[in-house]
């Protein structure tokens, strides 16, 4: 297995993959259903020829700029594995601190009343699945356009055991939802400007659904639909929580105090120190 390992790693290499040992480990694990570490702890186990096949065609598919997370379908977000394909777009570290937002909110809810949470665009159902897990009590919907993805986030509900605590309901943003009122609304959606995504790496534009990058001519335009929408399907006092790229902050601050019914409009950083999510609540009066 070790010689193997330094084939594939070395064709990584060669073909300008970065951190090419990982990727190979990663790749190997993935199909050998192992973990990376057993690799190591048995360097000279014999592989199969049906193993040197899967391997080979791994390593292949990594070459032309397959995502990782779709060749082995699972990628790790909140120390959870999630169930990947191609019908999702891969979830980002950086969406963690729009977890995090919304589990500080959660926080500060003097009453710890069951939060009754929205997701437009729930994609591979990453966020939905750790809020069920994280918020006691929570019941969630999470929204998508595309059956592909909804089935995707069931599964990944399933896996994780709280099915029971999310309805996944097909609709375009606020379209074809009843009118229910949330305490919360969150959104990880597009907001990459059409114009910029011949500019993204193979890795994301040849492969990653275009659907859940292309945010319109300015990148917006998802943002001025969930904004003015969402009040109507806001509680008062309730919240709205937005992961935005990170030039556009001040844009997407506009946006909500434009509408001139929100408060405590608040961008939020990621761990790197850009600008990631935007918050605010809607007013109670006024």
């Amino acid at each position: 297995m070790k010689e193997f390992l330094n084939w594939s790693i070395g064709r990584l290499n060669q073909a300008g993959i970065d951190s090419p040992r990982m990727e190979a480990e990663v790749l190997f694990a993935g199909a050998l259903k192992l973990c990376r570490e057993e690799i190591y702890r048995r360097p000279d186990r014999i592989l199969t020829e049906p193993e040197k096949a899967i391997i080979c065609d791994f390593v292949d598919r990594r070459v032309l700029r397959e995502p990782v997370a779709y060749i082995i379908e699972r990628k790790e977000f909140w120390s959870l594995d999630f169930k990947i394909t191609p019908d999702v777009l891969i979830p980002r570290p950086e969406t963690e601190t729009l977890i995090e937002t919304l589990l500080l909110l959660n926080s500060k809810n003097p009453d710890k009343l069951p939060l009754r949470l929205l997701e437009i665009g729930t994609g591979s159902g990453a966020i939905a699945v750790v809020a069920a897990q994280e918020i006691p009590g929570c019941r969630v919907t999470a929204t998508d356009y595309f059956l592909g993805a909804l089935a995707v986030a069931r599964l990944n509900a399933e896996n994780h055991v709280v099915a029971d605590k999310i309805d996944f309901v097909k609709s375009d943003i606020f379209l074809d939802l009843p009118i229910v009122l949330y305490d919360c609304i969150v959104s990880n959606p597009p907001y990459i400007q059409t114009s910029s995504l011949n500019k993204l790496m193979a890795d994301v534009i040849n492969f990653e659904p275009r659907s859940a990058l292309d945010g319109g001519n300015d990148g917006l335009s998802f943002y001025k639909r969930i904004i003015p929408e969402a009040l109507g399907y806001l509680k008062k006092g309730g919240t709205v929580v937005l992961e935005i790229g990170e030039t556009q902050a001040k844009a997407v601050t506009r946006l909500f105090a434009q509408e001139g019914q929100y408060k405590e409009i608040k961008v939020i950083q990621d761990y790197s120190g850009y600008d990631r999510v935007v918050s605010a609540r809607k007013k109670i009066y006024g």
